[in-house]
C-alpha cells in the first residue's frame, strides 16, 4: 500500500461522517433512553389504572419514532438507505381494545423500544471511542505543534514523567520525534477502525430497525399479489361499467334510431304523409346526436384525450368545470407522472367528484395533487354531511382498487358531519 493510499480514509468525507454518527449516538441514546425507561416505568406504575394501557401504547408509537429517526441518521451520516416497517393496520379496526391490540402487537415499535434502551450504553461506546481515538491521534501525530501551546512550567511539561524525572536536551526531540511517529502511523489507522464502528452501529440499526431481506422479499411479493388482484378486479368493473354504459345508453338509443328510421322509409315507400316520415327522420336524428354525445362521454371514462395531450392539471380542471359543485384545483408537479399513473390520479380525483356531487351535499370541494419526492400526493377534500363507506362494489371500493392496482395507498377520512377527505399517495417513479 503507497503512502497516499494508507492516508487517503483521512480526507474521506466518509470518515468524518461516520465519525459525526458517533458522536451523535451519545445524545440520541440519552434521549431515547430517557424517553423510553421512562415511558415504560410510568406505564406499569399506572397500568392498574386505565392511563397505563394508553400510555404503553405512545410508548410503543414512539418505537416506531425512534426507527425513523435512526434511519435517517444512517442513510444521511452512513451511506445506507434502510427500508421501514410496513405501517401497523390501526385505522383499519374499530374500538379502543382492537386498536390497542394492533399496536401493542407492533413488533417494529418494540423493537425501536429495545433500541431506545441499548442506545445509552452504544452512544457512551461510540462516543468515548471516537473522542479518545482521534484526541490522541490528532495530539500525538502534531505533538511538535501541539506541545509549544501548552503552558511553560517548571515541572517541564509533557517531558515530566514520575515524581523527578524530567527529559532535557535530545532526550526532549527523541521523544517528541517517537510521539510524532506513532501518531502518524494512527492517523493512517484511526479512519479505519472510525468506519469500521460506523459499520457496526449501521448493522445493529439495520438488525433492530428495519425488516430483514426474506421480510421485505415477503412484503413484496404480497404488495404484488394485491396490486394484481385489484388490477384484474378493477379491470373487470371498468369492462362491466362500459358494458353497462352502452346496453342503458348508446346501444338503446341506435335501436329507437333504426326504428324511427325503418317506420320512415316505410311510410315513404307506401306513399303515405310525407310530414309523418319527416317527423321520424327527425327524431331518428336527435336520437343519433345523443347517442353520439353518450359515445363521446364514454370514451371520456375510458381515457380523455385532454389527459393525454396536456397532461393532469388541464384534465382535473376540466372535471373541475363539469362538476355540479364549486371545486377548487391546485396541481403542482414538478415533472409529468408515467401515463399509467397519470390516469389513476385522473380517475380517481373523476370518482371522488362523482361521490360527491351524487352524495354529499357539499357546497364546495378542493382538489390538490402535488409531487413529494418519488410520490404525487392527491387529497380531495368537501365539506359535506360526511358518513362515507366503502361497500364491495362501491364507488370508493373501486377507487382503493385502482390505488391499489399501480401500488399506492388509499385512507378515506369521512365522519358524521364533515368534512370528508380522501387522500391518495401514488408512486411516480419512472
Amino acid at each position: 500500500m503507497s503512502v497516499v493510499g494508507y492516508y487517503r480514509p483521512v480526507v474521506e468525507a466518509r470518515t468524518w461522517k461516520s465519525t459525526a454518527a458517533l458522536l451523535l449516538g451519545l445524545p440520541f441514546g440519552i434521549a431515547w433512553f430517557t424517553i423510553v425507561i421512562t415511558g415504560l416505568s410510568l406505564s406499569a406504575g399506572l397500568m392498574v389504572t386505565f392511563v397505563g394501557l394508553p400510555l404503553l401504547m405512545l410508548v410503543v408509537g414512539f418505537g416506531r419514532v425512534i426507527g425513523v429517526v435512526e434511519r435517517a441518521k444512517v442513510r444521511a451520516l452512513l451511506g445506507l438507505d434502510l427500508a421501514a416497517f410496513p405501517r401497523p393496520g390501526n385505522g383499519a379496526v374499530e374500538g379502543f381494545w382492537a386498536k390497542a391490540r394492533a399496536r401493542l402487537g407492533d413488533g417494529a415499535g418494540w423493537r425501536g423500544i429495545a433500541y431506545g434502551i441499548l442506545a445509552l450504553p452504544l452512544g457512551i461506546l461510540w462516543f468515548v471511542t471516537a473522542v479518545v481515538l482521534w484526541s490522541v491521534t490528532l495530539s500525538f501525530a502534531f505533538f511538535p505543534i501541539y506541545q509549544i501551546f501548552l503552558p511553560d512550567t517548571n515541572d517541564g511539561g509533557p517531558y515530566h514523567f514520575g515524581d523527578d524525572y524530567v527529559l532535557h536536551g535530545w532526550g526532549r526531540f527523541g521523544f517528541a520525534a517517537g510521539v510524532t511517529v506513532i501518531g502518524w502511523v494512527l492517523l493512517g489507522a484511526t479512519p479505519r477502525i472510525i468506519n469500521g464502528l460506523g459499520l457496526a452501529e449501521r448493522n445493529i440499526v439495520r438488525g433492530l430497525l428495519s425488516p430483514s431481506e426474506s421480510s421485505q422479499l415477503e412484503q413484496r411479493v404480497e404488495q404484488l399479489t394485491v396490486s394484481r388482484d385489484a388490477s384484474v378486479e378493477g379491470s373487470s368493473v371498468e369492462l362491466r361499467r362500459i358494458e353497462r354504459d352502452l346496453h342503458d345508453g348508446a346501444q338503446q338509443r341506435l335501436v329507437a334510431l333504426a326504428m324511427d328510421l325503418g317506420m320512415a322509409k316505410e311510410r315513404l315507400a307506401a306513399g303515405q304523409d310525407a310530414a309523418s316520415a319527416t317527423a321520424l327522420v327527425t327524431r331518428a336524428h336527435d336520437e343519433a346526436k345523443l347517442a353520439i354525445s353518450e359515445l363521446r362521454d364514454l370514451v371520456r371514462g375510458i381515457h380523455p384525450q385532454v389527459l393525454t395531450d396536456r397532461g393532469l392539471d388541464a384534465a382535473l380542471s376540466a372535471l373541475a368545470a363539469r362538476s355540479t359543485v364549486p371545486v377548487t384545483v391546485d396541481v403542482t408537479l414538478a415533472d409529468r407522472p408515467p401515463a399509467s399513473i397519470e390516469a389513476a390520479a385522473y380517475f380517481v380525483v373523476a370518482e371522488a367528484l362523482t361521490n360527491l356531487s351524487k352524495h354529499s351535499g357539499a357546497s364546495r370541494a378542493a382538489v390538490r395533487v402535488e409531487q413529494f419526492g418519488p410520490r404525487v400526493l392527491i387529497d380531495v377534500r368537501d365539506d359535506g354531511r360526511g358518513g362515507a363507506m366503502e361497500h364491495p362494489g362501491g364507488g370508493l371500493s373501486g377507487l382503493r382498487d385502482r390505488v391499489s392496482a399501480v401500488e399506492g395507498t388509499f385512507r378515506l377520512s369521512s365522519p358524521h358531519g364533515g368534512p370528508t377527505e380522501i387522500h391518495v399517495e401514488l408512486p411516480c417513479a419512472s
